[in-house]
């Protein structure tokens, strides 16, 4: 019998003020136990897309259905269009205040856990494309101050147990057009640092599941691979899926192989 979902739509985590929201998605059914949870980041380039597309609700769906609590968040996005010469042009850089919103919502979480059933210290990070560079960003900076004082419900921990990275790029330096631009080119660089999870991936860095596609033509696989090869190095847990058949923007169910229950049983691993 499939579990019921209660979805709670536009919660106002980062205060009435924000327009960016959160969707929950909880499962059903009368328990005194608690849940483990996943926060869900969107992709899209980190200036389009939303909490409630297509592919995000799929996943939270699914995941509700296995009796995960996921907690799918919009966050600040870059502004900005194509100018008559084609070349892009941003009006507004959401860094990094955009990551600041992904840590006020995993802390959110963790400080109203009573609220939603949900277990503080069995919470997982997700997202796919440019929500899965702030979901390794997050897993990867949960010990660095500088990040973790800013933001909101700065007295909860900023950990995570596990994070799935669906074709997320690891380092975001020396970009065309940076969506981490700075004021100048050595603030710019400076920005790309800090965004680039690469600079902070260490020992403390927990578990991964990497599922990228090889036709990716949006975020190449090559990124993954050597994102692969630094988290070897380090001697790192985590499982790496390429999908033979698929390209950019799928959800638990692309062609190659259904992953629904590779990640459930990943999930299931490491907040169990």
């Amino acid at each position: 019998m499939q579990i019921k979902i209660k979805e709670l739509k536009d919660i106002s985590y980062l205060g009435e003020a924000r327009e960016e929201k959160m969707d929950a998605y909880l499962p059903g059914g009368c328990t005194s136990d608690l849940r483990p949870a996943v926060l869900l980041i969107h992709g899209g380039g980190w200036r389009l897309s939303d909490k409630a597309s297509a592919r995000e609700v799929s996943i939270a769906r699914d995941l509700a259905h296995h009796g995960y609590a996921v907690f799918s968040i919009n966050y600040l996005l870059n502004i900005g269009d194509y100018n008559e010469d084609g070349v892009f042009k941003h009006t507004r850089i959401a860094w990094p205040n955009n990551f600041f919103d992904c840590k006020s919502a995993l802390r959110f979480v963790r400080k109203f856990a009573h609220r939603y059933q949900v277990d503080s210290s069995r919470i997982a990070v997700m997202g796919a494309s440019a929500g899965a560079h702030l979901a390794m960003l997050l897993a990867s900076t949960s010990h660095h101050d500088a990040f973790n004082s800013q933001g909101l419900y700065t007295e909860q921990s900023s950990e995570v147990s596990c994070v799935l990275n669906f074709y997320g790029d690891y380092d975001v330096r020396g970009r065309r057009v940076s969506p981490f631009q700075g004021a100048n080119e050595a603030q710019t660089q400076e920005n790309e640092q800090a965004a680039s999870p690469v600079t902070w991936i260490d020992d403390k860095t927990p578990p991964m599941l990497i599922a990228h596609g090889v036709l990716d033509d949006t975020v190449l696989i090559e990124r993954s691979r050597l994102l692969v090869e630094h988290l070897r190095k380090q001697s790192l847990t985590y499982v790496y899926l390429e999908l033979s058949e698929d390209g950019h923007g799928f959800n638990l169910h692309p062609k190659s192989m259904d992953l629904e229950m590779v990640v459930v049983q990943f999930l299931n691993k490491f907040l169990n």
